[in-house]
């Protein structure tokens, strides 16, 4: 079975920055007692013109250049979203077409809410290892904002913690010993009230499940992708985890007992949870800085509505 790892990631964010004093004037509640209550600063909104299409396309023509490869050499796009527009026809279908990415490559999207882009990763690393696929384009898209109704209270809570932005990550083969090293996956129905999509496709959430359910799952699958690799906590370089808000992953930290300095959480704090876009975010943002480097061990962690979750362990390079 070939090795297959991540060969680039990118990004896309949406020019309009909002800050916690818009949601003072729309929702009243404070700027302060925002960030106090989520960790959030801010968050990206799109802008008209902007499309989720449009932001799928900057984000995966960012990571072919990174990834020093021409659209050409795409055989397969997953992407992850649940705020389309439209259920059909799939995003990832327009984005293969606008990167020009051969008509011979597949293309689809896929719904596992903020657990997605992992989900959407693994699908790809099991392409590359099977040899159904040579080099598969991953993306993780929203426009929370569009189905955002800021004048209701009930969803204030809800309304202030999410962002708009998009996520990816090209996946092939890489040296052995390199990349995707374990996996774990599963999924609760008996959850799904927590975070579901209501009548009118706005964002219903029980807060405080939702933060139970978080804080309790990610040291759990994290380890779970340790052990099957056989490392432990000790030899785990960072910690990629969906960016829900600051205060789940500071609580799940917690209770790994894992140091927060080897845990992504600039995302959360400057662009808000973006769903399945939030962990491609991060990861982009963490592999930009420098923060993740050759070799290091990372653990990719996505949990979200279903409930479903997942993490994916690699060894960064290639």
């Amino acid at each position: 079975m070939k090795s297959a790892g991540i060969l680039g990631v990118g990004s896309y964010l949406p020019p309009r920055v909002v800050t916690n004093d818009f949601f003072k004037e729309k929702c009243g509640i404070s700027g302060r007692s925002i960030e106090k209550m989520t960790g959030i600063k801010e968050r990206r909104f799109t802008i008209p013109g902007i499309n989720m299409v449009d932001m799928a396309f900057a984000a995966g023509e960012a990571a072919l250049e990174h990834a020093n490869l021409d659209p050409s050499q795409i055989d397969f796009v997953i992407l992850s979203t649940i705020t389309q527009e439209r259920i059909y026809p799939s995003i990832a279908c327009q984005v293969q077409n606008r990167l020009g990415i051969p008509t011979t490559a597949g293309a689809y999207d896929m719904s596992v809410g903020c657990a997605g882009f992992v989900f959407a990763l693994l699908n790809a690393f099991q392409y590359v290892q099977s040899g159904f696929a040579k080099k598969v384009l991953v993306v993780g898209v929203e426009e929370c904002s569009r189905n955002m109704e800021l004048e209701n209270k009930e969803e204030r809570k809800v309304n202030i913690l999410f962002g708009d932005g998009a996520g990816a990550a090209v996946v092939g083969e890489v040296s052995e010993g390199f990349g995707l090293l374990s996996s774990t996956v599963g999924s609760d129905g008996s959850g799904s009230e927590y975070m579901r999509e209501d009548s009118n496709h706005r964002p219903s959430m029980d807060g405080e499940a939702i933060f139970q359910f978080a804080s309790t799952y990610i040291p759990e699958i994290v380890k779970d992708a340790l052990l099957k690799a056989d490392l432990t906590l000790d030899d785990l370089d960072y910690l990629v985890p969906h960016q829900a808000n600051l205060r789940i992953i500071e609580k799940a930290v917690h209770n790994l007992d894992f140091p927060i300095e080897k845990v992504a959480t600039h995302a959360v704090q400057y662009y808000g949870n973006t769903s399945s876009a939030s962990v491609a975010l991060a990861l982009a943002d963490e592999v930009k800085e420098g923060r993740i480097k050759d070799g290091d061990y990372v653990v990719l962690a996505g949990f979200g509505s279903g409930l479903a979750w997942a993490a994916a362990l690699v060894k960064w390079g290639n």
